[in-house]
């Protein structure tokens, strides 16, 4: 309970951001596309209603999500710059703040607690351990998912909303994500296609909404700035670079399009850099494994443990001996209880992805499960997301 005071009192300190604080989140906006698009049946909440009334209805909608861009980001911006002159709102996004989670509440309009993706690796009870659900494959191994017989429907539970549209639907990703087992997931099996560089894909997000008659919806990826932020760190010269340009490009498409279609620009996540000493490696050791019923899941700022049922306040001291106050360990229940993973309850089926107990940063601490020598992926970057701080959960709504 100590460690849930913690946390409760850093939200009400707005130190840290819950997905449900006031205002719009991630989940509105998914809601609010879905209506504009005609999808019948779904229910929108009266956020969701109200974006779905300030963005206007329109023959195109062109969605372009900017992978990584936070609103520090957009702030950071000049005033007069396209992205800061039409931008609209701000919003929080799902936690975990990461690619895998907030991609699967846009596109399927619902929170982490109903459509069961939980981090960069997720827990699947058919694989027994957890898989690096964008790439499809096991974390353990990088095995194909596929070869192992784990079946995408299973892995992932709620469907696209948006093989539901009634409109001309393509999803426009760099080439080496078009066509993989999350795109098609991701797309609700729609059209997929594939662009070589930033103005290659802005170049086919023109041709596509120029070249029909027909309503359409595009999903414009860029994961640009993120790539560039994981390796350098937020505030510099590069990731500064690579952010100017998106809002160039958009700005151009804009320009080319603005007379038939609405531009929406948002983001999945934020980021928060995390100096080499925030980085921290969780062992495999003898003392931890044994209380736990599989290998630790997740991402950078939370790990879910399963634990058995003796083992919780084990864990729970182990972490603290190990990292001190830099994570708060909470029973996972106590999580779903104050919201975090959206205002549902899970099924039961989902709720084992979650685990039992579960660590989260309360700064810019990382924590990276390694079960080889050496540091891992995750210790090499400058720069991370997943957490619950404001620079990581608060992302922009742009519209023009």
């Amino acid at each position: 309970m100590i460690d849930t005071e913690i946390l409760l009192d850093a939200f009400r300190d707005q130190e840290l951001l819950t997905p449900l604080s006031a205002g719009s989140n991630l989940v509105d906006l998914a809601q609010a596309i879905g209506r504009l698009c005609g999808v019948e049946g779904l229910e929108v909440s009266p956020e969701a209603s109200n974006i779905a009334t300030d963005i206007g209805d329109a023959d195109h909608i062109a969605l372009v999500l900017v992978d990584g861009m936070g609103m520090n980001m957009v702030e950071s911006l000049p005033d007069n710059s396209f992205l800061r002159r039409h931008l609209r709102d701000e919003l929080r996004t799902v936690f975990p703040s990461t690619t895998a989670v907030a991609l699967t509440s846009l596109t399927t309009a619902q929170w982490p607690a109903v459509h069961g993706v939980t981090g960069w690796w997720t827990h699947l009870p058919d694989l027994g351990s957890a898989a690096t659900v964008l790439q499809y494959t096991a974390r353990s191994d990088d095995r194909d998912l596929l070869s192992r017989g784990i079946d995408p429907e299973r892995s992932f539970p709620v469907k696209s909303i948006w093989a539901l549209i009634p409109r001309d639907v393509t999803v426009i990703a760099p080439d080496k994500l078009a066509g993989s087992v999350y795109s098609k997931y991701f797309s609700g099996g729609r059209a997929t296609v594939g662009y070589r560089s930033l103005s290659d894909g802005v170049d086919k997000t023109i041709e596509r909404t120029r070249a029909t008659s027909e309503k359409t919806f595009t999903y414009l990826y860029l994961p640009q700035v993120d790539s560039l932020a994981h390796l350098h760190g937020i505030t510099r010269p590069e990731v500064k670079r690579a952010l100017a340009q998106v809002n160039s490009e958009i700005e151009r498409l804009h320009a080319a399009v603005a007379s038939r279609t609405r531009v929406i620009v948002t983001a999945d996540h934020g980021f928060l850099d995390a100096p080499a000493p925030r980085r921290h490696t969780l062992r495999p050791t003898r003392e931890l494994m044994p209380l736990l019923r599989f290998p630790p899941s997740g991402d950078a700022r939370v790990t879910y443990f399963h634990t058995w049922d003796w083992a919780r306040d084990r864990v729970r001291r182990h972490i603290h001996r190990k990292f001190g106050d830099r994570f708060v360990v909470i029973d996972t229940e106590d999580a779903i209880a104050v919201g975090l993973f959206g205002p549902e309850y899970p099924t039961d089926e989902v709720a084992e992805r979650f685990g039992d107990v579960m660590s989260i940063s309360i700064g810019p601490d990382i924590l990276e499960y390694n079960v080889k020598r050496g540091p891992g992926r995750m210790l090499r970057m400058n720069s991370h997301h997943s957490g619950l701080s404001p620079d990581e959960m608060r992302i922009p709504l742009v519209v023009a």
